[in-house]
């Protein structure tokens, strides 16, 4: 679950090379733009739609929604934003940075894990 929105935005920040402020701003540029779907996806992922939209100063669930709807196709049309986006919810995946992360699946056990996770 993500839990710390913080991290989540510095995480999507770094990762788009922006600052913290362009994703959560009023500007509608390509980058930030999509920088800031990427992070109402993920939040909407374990939380409202409007508290998405909210946490990224929008007014209306309905941007989160459709955010959270143009970050899947686009994941499933280009592999390397698909890895970068993992990425992301990788390392936020735990909370805040201090927090442990679980120990990595060994190759031979990964089609195991796979099915407990299924």
């Amino acid at each position: 679950m993500i839990s710390d929105f913080d991290l989540l935005v510095e995480e999507t920040a770094l990762a788009f090379q922006i600052d913290r402020e362009d994703i959560l701003g009023p500007g509608r540029t390509k980058t930030p733009s999509l920088a800031r779907h990427v992070v109402m996806a993920a939040w909407a992922d374990y939380h409202s739609y409007q508290d998405a939209a909210d946490r990224c100063n929008r007014s209306s669930h309905a941007t989160a929604m459709w955010a959270r709807e143009r970050v899947l196709n686009m994941a499933g049309l280009d592999q390397s934003f698909a890895m970068m986006i993992a990425e992301i919810y990788r390392k936020c995946q735990y909370g805040s940075n201090d927090m442990k992360e679980p120990e990595a699946v060994e190759p031979e056990n990964e089609s195991k894990f796979l099915e407990i996770c299924s």
